[in-house]
């Protein structure tokens, strides 16, 4: 039977992560409207105090700002520190980017920085939150993954691995907290509308990938609603459900030639 799904109480703040834009920016005004505080992290402060007025003119919560680039272990180190004085939380660990092209003519520092943002920062700061959320028996962490998480990708290769790493991890800690009234979720959005794909490079994707792309504010409420059920891996849509699920059963050289032949050509 499943759960009663039931949303954690507006008391527990929220601290999001790549809130500047897109998914992070839409789970701040989301977790505002549900009634809780929220801390909106990301590099650009202009952005981020847009979201805050955006926010306060709609919701009587409080927003916090903070500027943090989750590249370094500067900025990761402040936001463990936040998480850390105070407990519990909701954590979204949204903050993450890609790369696209063959890895030989890719820009090693950027790809360092990929890993940092999309893994490192992801495991930091759900290790530094969750001993408190365990200690309060509540709280909840969603992680980032993506579809991508389910196969490798030729020429977006660090990304994809990245993301396996997301859901792998995320999925592995919802069962170590498994009957503690935590919870633990690894969403795994397809394309979405958002600036990912002009930082990424993959536009050209983006529309031969039209039918399975949505819109932030639907994807960030299946999430929720997947969260209030306490779900573990939340897939939004059903063909992105199908297509990540299908990769399961089809033989690995043939998913990686596919994804090769869609992603290693330019239109």
């Amino acid at each position: 039977m499943s759960p009663i799904a039931r949303a954690l109480p507006p008391s527990i703040p929220a601290l999001v992560t790549g809130a500047s834009s897109g998914l992070g920016a839409e789970f701040a005004r989301r977790l505002a409207a549900r009634g809780h505080d929220v801390t909106i992290v990301a590099r650009r402060i202009d952005r981020l105090e847009a979201l805050r007025s955006q926010i306060l003119a709609k919701h009587a919560v409080n927003v916090d700002v903070r500027a943090a680039d989750l590249a370094t272990q500067a900025g990761r180190r402040a936001m463990i520190s936040l998480l850390r004085k105070q407990s519990p939380w909701i954590l979204v660990n949204n903050a993450g980017f890609a790369t696209r092209g063959a890895l030989a003519n890719l820009d090693a520092a950027r790809e360092r920085s990929e890993v940092e943002v999309n893994v490192l920062t992801v495991q930091q700061l759900t290790a530094a939150v969750l001993p408190g959320l365990i200690a309060a028996g509540t709280g909840g962490i969603i992680n980032l993954a993506s579809t991508s998480s389910f196969q490798p990708i030729p020429y977006m290769a660090t990304y994809a691995a990245t993301k396996a790493f997301v859901l792998h991890f995320t999925e592995a800690v919802a069962e170590e907290v498994r009957g503690s009234g935590v919870r633990v979720m690894a969403l795994c959005p397809g394309p979405v509308r958002t600036e990912f794909d002009s930082v990424a490079g993959t536009q050209d994707y983006m529309r031969l990938a039209a039918p399975m792309t949505m819109d932030p504010d639907r994807c960030v409420a299946i999430a929720l609603r997947a969260f209030d059920r306490r779900s573990t891996v939340c897939i939004p849509g059903i063909l992105n459900a199908t297509m990540a699920q299908g990769v399961r059963v089809t033989p690995r050289f043939a998913v990686r030639r596919m994804a090769g032949s869609v992603l290693g050509r330019r239109q």
